[in-house]
């Protein structure tokens, strides 16, 4: 029995370093622009202001998966696991709403200031 729980974990182990990669890898990094940082299952900082054409890039520095889900209608993320970022560009001035698509209580902004 004890033989069975030591696979058990090991598989479990190996699977999860093969799948987080792929998962990692959907999400994209930008350098420099706006960081907002997921973490204690909120938003940091929970209201960004950026110049139009300004990147955002989120990261999960949470121990859960979250995702991204925006207001407007552009695609987000489904999943973004710890460790893990996301960016978009946002290039009208207004206001872009948006949550975590797994946990929808977790909301935060963009406002895109006009030039």
């Amino acid at each position: 029995m004890v033989g069975g729980l030591l696979i058990s974990v090991f598989v479990l182990g190996v699977c999860t370093q093969m799948v987080q990669p792929v998962f990692a890898a959907a999400a994209v990094a930008v350098k420099g622009g706006a960081k907002v940082s997921i973490a204690n299952f909120a938003f940091t900082p929970g209201e960004i202001t950026i110049a139009p054409g300004e990147t955002v890039t989120w990261t999960n520095d949470d121990g859960a998966p979250h995702g991204l889900e925006y207001h407007d209608g552009v695609k987000g993320t489904d999943l973004l696991l710890p460790g893990a970022s996301f960016s978009r560009r946002f290039d009208q001035p207004g206001t872009s709403d948006y949550n975590c698509s797994v946990h929808p209580y977790m909301a935060g902004r963009v406002v895109v200031r006009a030039q």
